[in-house]
Formats: C-alpha cells, sequence, structure tokens
C-alpha cells in the first residue's frame, strides 16, 4: 500500500514566485543600507549647502526607491497571477506611479552626472596637514568612495601623500583615491543610462503587448536595444566586482537577476499568446 504525501507540492511556478519574493526582500536590505551610507555623507556637508546639496547626497536612496517601486510594477504588469486584475482604477494608479517614479529616476541619473562633475572640483591642498582637519566634521574618501571621519588617530596616514579637498563638502582624498572616485563616478554615469534605457525597452514593450501590437519583429529590436544596455550594465557589474566594494557589486548582480526574472514574465506572456493562438506567431 502506497502512502501519498500530505503535504503540499512545490511547483516550478510557486518556486519562481518564492525566488523572486526573496531577491526583491534582499534588495530591500540594501536599501537599507544604502540610506545608512547617504545619512553618512549628509553629515559631512559643508555649512551654507544648498536644498540641491541635499537632495544629492542622498541621491542613491531616492533613485533606491523608484526603482524598487518601478520594479514591483513591472512585476505587476508582467505576472500572469496579477496582470489580469489590472482594470479602471488600478490601471490608472500604475500609470501615475510609473510616471513618478520615471521623473525620480531621470533626476537622478542626472544627480550621477552632477557628482561626476563634483569628482573633478577637488582642489589640491599645498600646504595644511590631514590633522589640521581632524575632528573637525571632515571625512576621507576611501578607496572605494566611502567617507570615512578623520580623527587624530588616522590622519597619520596621510603624511607625505597629496591631498584634494572637495569645494563643496567637508570632504578630503588622496590623489590615488580621488582617480579611483572619478572612475567609479563615470561607472554610475554609464550605468545610469543603461538603466533608463532598459525600462524604456520595458515600457515600450508593456505598452505593445497590452495593445496587442507586440509583433516578432518588434520584439527583436526591443530585446536588441535591451541586449545592448543589459551589456553595459553587465561590464559595470564586473567593473564593482574587481574595484568596488563588496556591496556595489553584489547589489549590481541583484539588479541584473532581478530584472531577467522580469524578463521571463514577459516570455511567459509570450508563451501564454501563442498557446491561444495554437501555437502561431503573429509576424510584423
Amino acid at each position: 500500500m502506497s502512502i501519498e504525501s500530505a503535504g503540499p507540492r512545490i511547483t516550478k511556478a510557486s518556486a519562481f514566485r518564492i525566488f523572486k519574493v526573496t531577491i526583491f526582500w534582499v534588495l530591500m536590505v540594501n536599501l537599507v543600507y544604502y540610506l545608512y551610507e547617504d545619512v553618512t555623507f549628509y553629515l559631512y556637508l559643508a555649512s551654507g549647502s544648498t536644498l540641491f546639496d541635499t537632495l544629492e547626497a542622498f541621491a542613491v536612496t531616492i533613485d533606491y526607491v523608484a526603482w524598487m517601486v518601478l520594479i514591483v510594477l513591472f512585476e505587476m504588469e508582467t505576472s500572469a497571477q496579477k496582470r489580469d486584475r489590472l482594470t479602471g482604477r488600478r490601471k490608472l494608479v500604475i500609470a501615475s506611479l510609473t510616471v513618478t517614479c520615471y521623473f525620480v529616476i531621470v533626476y537622478a541619473a542626472y544627480g550621477y552626472v552632477a557628482a561626476l562633475t563634483d569628482s573633478y572640483q577637488y582642489e589640491p591642498i599645498e600646504s595644511t596637514p590631514a590633522c589640521y582637519f581632524a575632528n573637525t566634521n571632515f571625512a576621507y574618501l576611501s578607496l572605494e568612495a566611502r567617507p570615512i571621519e578623520l580623527t587624530h588617530e588616522n590622519c597619520g596616514d596621510f603624511v607625505g601623500k597629496k591631498l584634494f579637498k572637495s569645494s563643496s563638502d567637508n570632504v578630503i582624498v588622496t590623489e590615488t583615491n580621488l582617480a579611483a572616485y572619478q572612475k567609479l563616478s563615470w561607472v554610475d554615469v554609464f550605468n545610469a543610462s543603461a538603466w533608463l534605457l532598459v525600462v524604456l525597452m520595458f515600457q515600450i514593450e508593456v505598452l505593445l503587448e497590452q495593445a496587442k501590437k507586440l509583433t516578432k519583429r518588434r520584439l527583436i529590436v526591443v530585446m536588441a536595444w535591451k541586449g545592448a544596455a543589459y551589456l553595459v550594465l553587465l561590464v559595470c557589474a564586473i567593473y564593482w566586482t574587481i574595484y568596488s566594494a563588496f556591496i556595489d557589486s553584489w547589489d549590481a548582480w541583484l539588479w541584473l537577476l532581478a530584472f531577467i526574472l522580469i524578463d521571463l514574465n514577459m516570455l511567459g506572456m509570450e508563451e501564454s499568446k501563442r498557446s491561444s493562438t495554437g501555437g502561431k506567431v503573429v509576424e510584423a
């Protein structure tokens, strides 16, 4: 006599959903970490800083929140379990949130450009030693471009090194770390630009699918542009893995994985459409 298991069976679909939820929760943990970093950087703003300087200090957190909301919206629009419920007022709410998120991520991308510009606004310190700034609400930039409090205990590490001071923040940096900071700032700009292209292609794909105008030829064009953007993001992730802090590379790979999962949702929509038409694909 066989005994059948009474417990719930985990299907591929349910395992896929669990995996997606896990990725989203890990991204939330990363958000808390980046908020902590932005607060730390905010504490070293020079007196008399403007509102723009404050927004720039929290650019990563603001950008991250918008991306978290946006990826949830994409998940709702592309998930087979959720998209059938998106009617009437819900569609209007999603459209409003999407436009707001686009505004924020475009502004955040501009913030990365501004940060790149600021990285070239450091002025050399000719005669003032680093210890002069110790314990006066000054920080120094690490090789990973992280601000670390400058104290009497660590200021001696900069003796004999050429130093530069930010024109807008209470931050000093060595010549080597400044060069690394500038390179990372360029990577941030390329990364932000590539992500803007990715979401633009996603939005075009979703809108075409909803209008039932996503032909095979159009899908190939969208996927080609998206593939080019993913290639740039892959190069950025590899660069961070080699030269930056672990959290940056870890986060970059997570976001790539998260959007690949959304792409799999889109693939599921295409497979569902083919099944409903007897396996036929609509040509352009």
